[in-house]
């Protein structure tokens, strides 16, 4: 079969939707190398090097602003590339269009939570949502949570809806680079500094800590500043505990695997989570990870890591406090850690996805 692919998740830099992408692609190229990708843009995207040669890509439309490119311009070509079916792995189809599509849903807070998202955000994703779930032929949704939260404010979505949850690619080897942190312990926060990812509330526990155990390990926030945390960065220059915090920016994948190897434990108390790939990414590395008790993060998570109130700072505090101090338990939860992530993988979601698209082609 041939696809064409909504492929603006291919930034320079690319995060979350972009790693997905990414993932399924390989997998499913490998799984099935007769078939074929068009990815399409009203820009030009960053191929990653795992798909280099072996996907096809086309700029259409440039300069256009995305979402308008995809309700003009994307599902006409499509069917100019001799694409079968369409897809919107951002959870957002061309209303119109002759080919059939499949989107992929991996959390609806621009509808639940519009606050935690900017404008561009919320406008080129909530009136399209519905119209969507009407069009498309068959949905993924990443995880059991996103499912339940689509068809509880879409109920028709029921019969075209499949949970296809994510996996994990194969890491860099380890590197011989210094240790990060200039070799002190750490606790590692990796992921775009946004208001859903609650790093505020983190920070807030880890000064806690710090102000009773000036001995416990520093935090490293790895990961681009994102929107809706105005003065945040400010905030951490101005904490009493500001030289124990180390903002690292934005991180390749190379370089996030090393922080995962040497951290302590990964600490991601996230409010809402459609899957949360940074906790499997760390589970699979064999690092604990603190979590928390919301949306998908027990789905994805489990037994292996600690699942505190997002709300509640002293629980969190609590939290990272045993993850680091607790052997046995760390012994434990990196055993488990390791089995359960093992259960994730991109091929198991590649071969997924194809049946949904060999619904939809029909």
């Amino acid at each position: 079969m041939r696809i064409g692919v909504d492929a603006r998740p291919f930034e320079a830099r690319p995060t979350g939707v972009g790693r997905y992408l990414e993932g399924l692609l390989g997998a499913w190229l490998a799984a099935f190398p007769g078939d074929t990708f068009v990815l399409l843009s009203p820009r030009p995207v960053s191929i990653p090097e795992a798909l280099s040669g072996r996907v096809e890509a086309v700029t259409v439309g440039a300069g256009m602003p995305g979402t308008a490119w995809l309700q003009t311009h994307a599902s006409r070509a499509a069917v100019t590339h001799r694409a079968e079916a369409f897809w919107g792995p951002l959870g957002i189809l061309p209303v119109r269009g002759r080919l059939p599509g499949v989107a992929t849903v991996h959390d609806l807070t621009p509808l639940l939570h519009p606050e935690w998202h900017d404008l561009r955000n919320r406008l080129g994703f909530a009136p399209f949502i519905g119209p969507t779930v009407r069009r498309a032929s068959q949905i993924a949704a990443i995880s059991e949570a996103t499912r339940r939260d689509l068809v509880a404010r879409f109920p028709e979505a029921a019969v075209k809806c499949t949970v296809v949850p994510n996996g994990v690619a194969p890491f860099p080897p380890p590197s011989d680079a210094p240790a990060p942190n200039d070799g002190r312990p750490y606790v590692l926060y990796l992921g775009t500094l946004e208001p859903r990812k609650n790093v505020p509330r983190l920070v807030e526990a880890l000064e806690s800590v710090w102000d009773r155990r000036p001995d416990f390990p520093d935090l490293v926030l790895a990961g681009g500043a994102g929107w809706g945390l105005p003065g945040f960065l400010s905030r951490l220059e101005r904490s009493r505990h500001a030289t124990r915090i180390r903002h690292a920016g934005y991180v390749t994948r190379e370089a996030s695997a090393h922080l995962l190897r040497h951290a302590r434990l990964l600490a991601y108390p996230s409010l809402y989570e459609g899957f949360g790939l940074p906790p499997l990414e760390a589970m699979a590395l064999g690092t604990v990870v603190v979590g928390s008790s919301s949306s998908s993060l027990p789905e994805v998570i489990g037994d292996a890591g600690l699942l505190p109130d997002p709300l509640s700072v002293s629980e969190i505090a609590r939290a990272v406090q045993r993850a680091n101090d607790d052997e046995t338990w760390r012994v434990a939860a990196a055993r488990r850690g390791l089995e359960r992530a093992a259960r994730f993988t991109w091929d198991r979601a590649a071969r997924s996805m194809r049946t949904l698209f060999e619904r939809a082609i029909g």
